[in-house]
């Protein structure tokens, strides 16, 4: 692949994050040390420093003495140009003059305007929308993005929830927390517990992520979601990694008679490439096989099953091909800009499988055309779509891929072996974490493969 293209001036100067040393009192132990203060944020060319921003993860500084740690008090500027927002924040706690207020927002302002070539400077950047607390820059900032007051409430009445259910001081306790929050305890609150197990995962926090693990075990039990969300864990585990019609067709007859409407559904989704012309040749053969026996109870329910199946599959077809036409959209957006690596950086949040099945699709069809410069261009954007992916990811992740790409058994176990002190029970965790999910994402022949990787990498620590 070819090299990509040497990054633009702005880029240059806004890609990290703009920061500035700054000296700090610690105000549990007195000592003064120097942290670096976030002072602007360019949403459209570093969606990482958005994402810890609306997540309240910028600007902490940890004492080096003490190890109190919490959030510094500091003048920021945040900067959309898609959406073209230009937010200031000044905290009133610093009780700066109103001048020096104005010269601080002129100088953050300022540089923001100066990156940007001539072209792109327009009227939003001379009136800046000013914030005296930071909560509500990131509310506008959501606002913009569309998520809305009543959004935002629901999440955070999620999240107090969550504490609720931590801190019950008995199961009996938690239990009457469930019986009167079942509503709340959706999908989404699931997600969100989902996503503290993985904080406490990647962060080493050994005690939180069991008592988070113990948490969701409790709550798969005893809640409407909770049970809906462990019948679809259940029906990926019985289909298991080899998914056959017989084999599906099988898993589905005994579901839908055990009345089992999510394992059903979820079946039906997670094997989706099994089910054709000749699945349905099969179904309809058992039908007739009912009647012929005088069963007619028994093929009305098969019947039924195959209506849910093609109204299921309908919904699945539709939806992959709406996420489909955006996948493609957002690559010939990408591809119809001056700047490819500004432009991939700016959406890389929005990458995802069916964009880069998407783009090695178009990249085959080109090269079978013979339309070579198409093909150069296709192949340039993927070069840079890969190394954005793996600059973002976390040294583990980045680890795990390294392993995947590798030949099995020798090149993987040569891998493992190189970086024993890599390999713990942490990175073996982290492993059936990505392995679940390439599983739920439908990638099941790579699930195996990792499946296969830990066990090498098991044998190697005893």
């Amino acid at each position: 692949m070819p090299k990509s293209q040497e990054l633009p001036e702005r880029t240059k100067a806004l890609n990290s994050p703009t920061y500035q040393n700054v000296p700090v009192t610690c105000p549990s132990c007195g000592n003064r040390f120097i942290s670096p203060v976030l002072t602007t944020i360019d949403a459209g060319l570093d969606p990482e420093a958005k994402a810890l921003f609306l997540s309240g993860q910028i600007n902490i500084a940890a004492c080096p003495k003490c190890g109190h740690a919490g959030m510094l008090s500091s003048p920021l500027v945040y900067h959309d140009p898609d959406k073209e927002l230009l937010f200031t924040y000044v905290p009133a706690e610093l009780g700066l003059p109103e001048n020096e207020q104005q010269r601080i927002i002129g100088d953050l302002t300022n540089r923001v305007m100066s990156s940007l070539p001539s072209e792109q400077r327009k009227g939003y950047l001379l009136r800046p929308r000013s914030f005296l607390r930071i909560e509500g820059m990131v509310e506008a900032v959501l606002e913009a993005d569309g998520v809305t007051p009543d959004m935002l409430k629901a999440q955070q009445d999620k999240a107090n929830l969550l504490e609720r259910l931590l801190h019950a001081t008995s199961d009996e306790a938690r239990r009457m927390i469930v019986r009167e929050s079942d509503e709340q305890l959706d999908y989404e609150f699931f997600q969100i517990l989902t996503l503290n197990i993985e904080l406490a995962q990647a962060n080493a926090q050994e005690e939180a992520k069991n008592q988070l693990l113990g948490l969701r075990q409790q709550l798969l039990e005893w809640t409407t979601a909770g049970r809906e969300v462990a019948a679809r864990e259940d029906a990926i585990r019985e289909l298991g990694y080899e998914v056959t019609r017989e084999g599906l067709l099988e898993k589905l007859v005994q579901a839908f008679k055990a009345g089992e409407s999510a394992k059903v559904d979820t079946m039906i989704a997670f094997g989706r490439p099994a089910i054709d012309y000749v699945f349905y040749q099969q179904l309809t053969a058992r039908i007739e096989a009912e009647e012929e026996k005088d069963r007619p109870s028994e093929a009305d329910k098969l019947k039924e099953l195959r209506e849910r199946v093609l109204d299921v599959t309908a919904q699945v077809d539709t939806e992959m091909q709406r996420a489909t036409e955006h996948a493609s959209k957002l690559l010939q957006q990408i591809l119809a800009s001056e700047d490819l690596e500004e432009s991939a950086r700016a959406h890389l949040d929005q990458i995802d499988e069916l964009a880069l099945d998407a783009l090695a699709l178009n990249l085959r069809a080109a090269q079978q055309a013979g339309r070579t410069d198409e093909a150069q261009r296709l192949q340039q954007l993927g070069d840079i779509l890969m190394k954005l992916i793996q600059e973002s990811q976390p040294p583990e992740i980045q680890f795990i891929n390294s392993l995947l790409t590798s030949d099995y058994p020798d090149g993987t176990m040569e891998i493992l072996e190189e970086n024993r002190e890599q390999v713990n029970e942490h990175m073996l965790e982290l492993m059936r974490l990505v392995e679940d999910d390439l599983k739920q994402g439908g990638r099941v022949e790579l699930a195996h493969r990792l499946a296969e990787i830990s066990e090498q990498a098991i044998s190697l620590i005893g």
